[in-house]
């Protein structure tokens, strides 16, 4: 590990960095009903589209996990706004679905090497080295990352005579600034293990200790319900604005998807706040009944075609789908073996990131066959049984002589 001098300007900006990052994978998802007037194509592309980039994701997390370790935070951080600042320009000038799911792919190339490298630099540039406050940093400008990305994008693509170009130049420009931002004033943290390069660049091992795998089981739980439901408002926001307005409509697509992972990235903060990360199953509990009221408000506000109630009803959503994804994290921290923790942080991930992207792409298929409302319905459907049954294992994993308190 480098010893350097940490301060707050470095730590500030890798935490910026983090947020546009992911307020760059949010941009498109105001645009993706444009992109199917414009180009004549199903639904069901147009979200594949948005699943391609959730898969993309994956590659450097499983192949490129430990390359920060073995070679230094910088030049992978580096890399990665180098991808994104590409994928900025190929999005731009798509003229057409395969240029989009070209620049979508670069795009999650770019994020997967970015969030990996840059969560644990911001853990080791905090001037206190605080770890409990680069995690929660970590998880909040995820949630505040893509409702920024997505609401500015809804701004930008209203005012301008370009909306299918100048929300990928702005979100250009700013990444852009950031690569040379730290280039110039960001510190080497890492880069002096015995790991190298070829020993890092390779599969990495996706298992979960035996121990693990009751907690694992519940945290997946809290991951699938919540990715899936972020995944779906985000591939088909923009349909279920038109669907609500009579027409295509950025700013509703960007509040409502906005006012869901605000909510969530709130509900993190609140928790750790007040509760801590011990009230595990206390949080469980909370997220699924509150993801249930809303996407059930959700989808009765979409049958009653009323705007504002459907923007409060995702926002009740994100609440849940919060609280969720940080029980979730907490369950694997708490209970997977120190030796085993990335390995089963990794697998998380792995659920996450399929989680974000097929429910869309199924859900899509479904409103093809039986209209958007009628998917929602369904989605609303089985994301409450499956809820539901995480209940009941928080019930019963609570009995365990093992289980925290």
């Amino acid at each position: 590990m480098h010893t350097t001098a940490r301060s707050w300007p470095p730590f500030v900006l890798m935490a910026l960095v983090v947020l546009v990052a992911l307020m760059s994978s949010a941009t498109p998802s105001p645009l993706y009903v444009d992109y199917q007037e414009t180009w004549g194509t199903s639904g069901t592309m147009i979200t594949t589209v948005y699943a391609v980039y959730a898969l993309a994701v994956l590659v450097p997390l499983l192949f490129l996990g430990r390359l920060s370790d073995a070679i230094g935070r910088r030049p992978v951080i580096i890399s990665g706004l180098v991808l994104l600042t590409v994928s900025m320009v190929l999005l731009a000038a798509a003229p057409s679905v395969a240029w989009l799911i070209a620049g979508r792919v670069v795009q999650g190339l770019g994020v997967g090497l970015v969030t990996g490298s840059a969560a644990a630099a911001i853990i080791e540039l905090h001037p206190t080295r605080n770890a409990r406050a680069g995690a929660l940093i970590n998880s909040s400008t995820t949630n505040f990352g893509i409702a920024a990305g997505v609401l500015l994008a809804g701004v930008v693509a209203t005012s301008s005579s370009s909306p299918l170009v100048h929300p990928y130049v702005v979100i250009g420009v700013a990444t852009a600034a950031l690569l040379t931002g730290v280039v110039v004033l960001v510190p080497e943290t890492s880069g002096a293990g015995q790991e190298t390069f070829r020993d890092a660049v390779r599969l990495q091992r996706i298992a979960v200790p035996a121990a693990a795998r009751p907690a694992f089981a519940l945290a997946a739980v809290c991951v699938i319900v919540s990715w899936s439901v972020g995944g779906v408002f985000l591939g088909l926001g923009g349909a279920i604005a038109k669907d609500l307005v009579g027409r295509s409509d950025y700013l509703v697509t960007g509040l409502v998807v906005a006012c869901l992972q605000a909510a969530a990235g709130l509900a993190q903060l609140a928790w750790n706040l007040r509760a801590g990360p011990s009230q595990w199953r206390r949080g469980m509990a909370a997220g699924i009944v509150t993801l249930i009221v809303g996407v059930a408000a959700a989808s009765a506000t979409l049958e009653a075609g009323t705007v504002p109630g459907f923007v409060v009803a995702a926002a009740v959503t994100g609440l849940g789908m919060g609280l969720l994804f940080l029980m979730g994290t907490t369950l694997v921290a708490q209970h997977a073996p120190a030796g085993a923790r990335g390995e089963t942080f990794s697998a998380l991930f792995v659920v996450a990131y399929i989680s974000l992207g097929v429910p869309a792409v199924v859900a899509a298929l479904l409103a093809e066959v039986v209209g958007l409302t009628t998917a929602f319905h369904l989605l609303a459907l089985v994301v409450s049984v499956v809820a539901g049954g995480g209940l009941v294992a928080v019930a019963r994993f609570g009995s365990r002589p093992d289980a925290d308190a």
